[in-house]
This record gives C-alpha cells, sequence and structure tokens, in this order.
C-alpha cells in the first residue's frame, strides 16, 4: 500500500519550505529535517534520495524502506508534521529493524520538540 499523494511533499516549494525553516535531525543513516503546522490534519512526507547514494535500484529501495517506516509509523508524529528525509548512502548496510528503531527515536524526538513549545 502506497503512501497517499495527499501525505507526500510534492512540489519543490515545500521541500524548500522545509529545508529552509525546519529543524534538522542528524540520525545517522539519514537526516530528518521537519516543520510542524497546526492547519495541517495530516503529515505529510518526503525523501531525497541523491545520486551520490548510490544507483537507482539502491535509491528507489530507500525511498520504498522509507515511505513505509512512515506509513507505519505517523501515528507516533504530531498532526500536521512535515517530513523531509535524506538518506546517506550507507543506509543501506544496516538491516530493517536498525532504520525503524532509528526512525521511532526521531519521531519521540519530534515529538517532545513539538509537545515542549506549546
Amino acid at each position: 500500500m502506497a503512501v497517499p499523494a495527499h501525505q507526500r511533499l510534492r512540489t519543490q516549494y515545500d521541500f524548500e519550505q522545509v529545508r529552509s525553516q525546519g529543524t534538522r535531525l542528524n540520525c545517522g543513516l539519514f537526516i530528518v529535517q521537519y516543520t510542524v503546522e497546526d492547519q495541517l490534519k495530516h503529515s505529510r512526507l518526503g525523501v531525497i534520495a541523491s545520486r551520490r547514494g548510490g544507483n537507482a535500484v539502491k535509491r528507489n529501495y530507500g525511498k520504498r524502506v522509507f515511505r513505509n517506516l512512515f506509513r507505519n509509523h505517523q501515528k507516533n508524529l504530531p498532526l500536521g508534521t512535515n517530513l523531509v528525509m535524506v538518506l546517506r548512502s550507507n543506509f543501506d548496510s544496516v538491516p530493517y529493524a536498525e532504520l525503524e528503531m532509528r526512525f521511532l527515536k526521531a519521531c519521540k524526538t519530534i515529538s517532545e520538540n513539538f509537545n515542549s513549545e506549546k
């Protein structure tokens, strides 16, 4: 099952807004940049996998993995969170469970930061 279009960052403007105004979390194998907009009713995801990260097969695999992580764990994020995931070239050197653990840790940090700002 795919991430619905309304839950994806689709335009260059959306990506630039998150990357320029958002908060950055370094998770080792990937970087998470996020903003939280109260007026949105759902979270949105964008994945960046540059050519430096590997060939097309590896980049597409990374996008699928992180979309799946987002779909399975978006309930752990505050409503209205815009996420941009930037994959690093060695993201596939660890098992899926490790990526999931790091993603959940990032979700927890985002939620804590959001709750402390209120």
